[in-house]
């Protein structure tokens, strides 16, 4: 019988390169503009992502469903962890979750957006195999 690594490493693999792929090839930041009348602004950001294509829908529905499948299987490991582990997976899922919904974004671009959600679920694969490890 495998290791939750085993089980966990192709599934992440095919997260990352999925993401990769959806953020630079079909995904763009849209500049503020400074004639534009209203300009929001949130905690979240104040840039946009322009409108998919269709094929763009389809990977950004793809990754929604692979990514909560992925993050649905590390719930049970959650189970009785200190807030600290807690608040940190919450952030990386709301971060990766942000990037994939095209949110509101403080990013300049489609690369530096990938960056963040990439080392975000860096970060949560890093703290669930640390678990697993004690």
């Amino acid at each position: 019988m495998g290791t939750l690594s085993d089980y966990l490493d192709p599934r992440a693999k095919e997260i990352k390169d999925s993401l990769t792929h959806f953020m630079l090839n079909h995904s763009s930041i849209e500049p503020r503009k400074p004639y534009d009348e209203i300009w929001y602004m949130s905690p979240e950001g104040d840039r946009y992502y322009a409108e998919l294509d269709k094929v763009g829908m389809k990977m950004q529905t793809y990754l929604s469903e692979c990514y909560g499948n992925f993050y649905s299987m590390l719930l049970p490991l959650l189970e009785d962890q200190p807030e600290d582990v807690l608040s940190k997976i919450s952030k990386s899922k709301e971060v990766i979750t942000r990037t994939i919904e095209h949110k509101l974004s403080f990013c300049e671009n489609t690369k530096q957006a990938l960056q963040i959600a990439l080392e975000a679920f860096e970060d949560q694969l890093k703290t669930i195999k640390d678990i697993c490890e004690e």
